[in-house]
């Protein structure tokens, strides 16, 4: 039976992660990530809960015995698809890491790429949640998962220098109870949860009420005015910064989520 194991060899040679070397491997690698972007679309009109390695065959020109060469199971393919998430996501973040002005301009430029990222992909900024799950991890192939992990190694590197920049600059002190680590996962939590709510959970009460377009912002600057990172929202026009940032770095994304109404 297909995909009754994931095998770890046949994981690192189809995943189309590796750089490919001939035509074989090129082929490959193209055929993956035609794969990937057929579940992506996938995911979007019909949530994870629909995603199966059958789905997946009958919408793609290939046999299911060619997809299951690729993924060995679906929740192989969840973790390609988080791995292509975030990939997406540095793309946009590389954008303002050399911006210029202080830690905490960067890091909103980090949020602001996020919250467009958001905005782009509603269901596909979730993914790291369902990846993540171990009843996912157990059953994707080690390869995946491995590449998975490295990019979300990238990701933390890139939030630490910010952190580490605002220190040497002296535009954050922290005590010794309070660790580089914690302000960058209360930075991802912020983001991932504020986004989520806001994106996905538009028919709860407490969204619907909510008539601030900043809704976002003003969650950023309470939790960093909170760390008293400076310059703090008092002595700062976070909201025409925002703007800055979207125009300057994120055009051709905001007339695109004008365009589709979001």
């Amino acid at each position: 039976m297909f995909g009754l194991n994931c095998n770890k060899e046949r994981g690192a040679l189809f995943s189309g992660e590796r750089a490919p070397k001939t035509k074989k491997q090129l082929a490959i690698a193209e055929r993956d990530h035609e794969l990937i972007m057929l579940a992506k679309d996938l995911v979007n009109k019909e949530g994870f809960a629909n995603l199966t390695m059958d789905r997946l065959a009958s919408i793609s020109p290939y046999s299911k015995g060619t997809v299951y060469n690729h993924f060995c199971s679906k929740e192989d393919v969840i973790v390609a698809l988080c791995s292509h998430a975030i990939k997406v996501e540095m793309t946009l973040f590389n954008r303002v890491l050399d911006m210029e002005g202080s830690s905490r301009d960067i890091l909103m430029g980090v949020h602001v790429a996020y919250h467009i990222f958001a905005r782009l992909e509603p269901i596909l900024s979730t993914c790291l949640l369902t990846a993540k799950t171990p009843w996912v991890i157990d059953k994707a192939s080690s390869t995946r998962v491995e590449i998975l992990n490295q990019l979300e190694e990238q990701m933390i590197d890139n939030a630490d220098a910010i952190v580490n920049r605002a220190l040497e600059e002296g535009s954050l002190a922290m005590s010794a109870a309070v660790s580089t680590d914690a302000v960058v996962f209360a930075n991802w939590s912020l983001a991932v949860g504020s986004n989520a709510l806001v994106t996905n959970a538009t028919n709860s009460r407490c969204i619907h009420r909510l008539q601030d377009p900043f809704t976002i912002l003003n969650n950023i600057n309470m939790l960093l005015d909170g760390m008293n990172w400076k310059p703090l929202s008092s002595e700062r026009d976070y909201k025409r910064l925002w703007k800055h940032i979207e125009q300057t770095f994120f055009a051709e994304e905001i007339e695109l989520l004008a365009q589709l109404g979001r």
